[in-house]
């Protein structure tokens, strides 16, 4: 549960980073979202070493095993002086996680230059898939450093477990209170809950947002199955849980980051979210998933001649909504239920694809 205390220190982090110039919510969470990452990256690598020490097996490490491999540990910098601490982050931490495969980051110079080449066959995250076009847009040593404190503070006295990370980044997400360019809007946590409950899914299930945003439909359908199932799920329903039981799609790179983020703050190591126009030509899924739940855009123009011919099929429209709702009847297999957030016009509008 986030108090009113923890509430008080991110709003603390928040008005720094305003105060460096950053003004954006959406710039600031996904400037937070890379902290976060790789203090997440550290923690990971000191539970491996707390294991390898107990076991005495050798273990796959996140950091190569090199000085400057060690140097981009969130526990070995976090001390250090404000200004090298900014050098060790824009110019080494930064690059390597745009370059993280399989969970492993590359070897890096003090310059930044990327020094083995990614092995044949290595996965990216899905954080790390979208990384190639993200900026470190933090504008000096002192917000940097201010921010790092900060976090540190959070985490070591107010938050440990997963759950209140995922809390925390829920309650910072609810600080992106506007509506986007094209229509995006965060739906209110006890509103996703009640869209959940009411679906009710299962282990077995297999659940998509086609427009996921920050994935909190999917984030609210995880915590569901855990409350409700952890103690009787098998190994194969865990290892659906980590991978591929949850699908998001959205056309914002910037979205797919903090959803990939999200996911895996709340225990979803390996989520499947991908960039894709749900209703465009590129979406051929068809029966695939057992739940829907979304909040679909119902603003902004769509491209007449990008939309795919089976959903004109079942209703010849340019407006969104009713696009999704087809778009839901495709995707879901025989049996499968969907929640959606539509306008009333879904309802009463009088046209003939409505």
């Amino acid at each position: 549960m986030i108090t009113g205390v923890i509430k008080n220190k991110v709003d603390k982090i928040w008005t720094d980073i305003w105060a460096g110039g950053i003004t954006n919510p959406l710039v600031v969470i996904e400037q937070l979202t890379y902290l976060m990452f790789i203090r997440s990256l550290d923690e990971k690598e000191i539970e491996t070493e707390e294991l390898e020490s107990m076991s005495g097996e050798k273990m796959e490490k996140i950091f190569p095993q090199t000085d400057t491999g060690q140097m981009m540990r969130w526990s070995r910098f976090k001390d250090k002086d404000p200004r090298e601490i900014y050098n060790i982050v824009s110019k080494m931490v930064f690059p390597a996680i745009k370059s993280m495969h399989d969970g492993h980051l590359p070897d890096i110079t003090p310059e930044g230059n990327i020094q083995e080449e990614v092995e044949e066959g290595r996965r990216e995250t899905s954080f790390a898939r979208y990384m190639g076009d993200a900026i470190f847009l933090i504008p000096t040593p002192q917000v940097l450093q201010k921010i790092i404190t900060g976090l540190e503070d959070l985490y070591t006295n107010d938050i440990s477990e997963l759950d209140m990370q995922g809390d925390l980044y829920e309650y910072m997400l609810g600080k992106l209170a506007t509506a986007g360019q094209n229509g995006q809007f965060r739906t209110p946590k006890h509103i996703r809950e009640m869209m959940v409950e009411l679906i009710a899914p299962t282990p077995d299930d297999i659940i998509c947002d086609p427009a996921c945003g920050t994935a909190g439909f999917l984030v609210s359908a995880a915590e569901y199955i855990r409350e409700n199932f952890e103690d009787t799920m098998t190994e194969k329903q865990w290892a659906s849980y980590s991978g591929d039981m949850f699908t998001g799609f959205d056309t914002d790179r910037t979205m797919l980051r903090i959803s990939a983020m999200n996911l895996m703050l709340h225990s979803i190591g390996n989520p499947h979210v991908e960039y894709m126009d749900s209703v465009s030509k590129d979406n051929i899924i068809s029966s695939k998933f057992t739940v829907c739940l979304a909040n679909p855009p119902f603003k902004g123009t769509i491209d007449a001649e990008s939309i795919n011919e089976n959903l004109k099929m079942v209703s010849n429209t340019k407006k969104t909504e009713l696009l999704f709702i087809a778009l839901f009847l495709r995707m879901l297999k025989k049996g499968g239920r969907c929640a959606c957030i539509v306008p009333d016009g879904v309802l009463f509008g009088s046209s003939k694809a409505h």
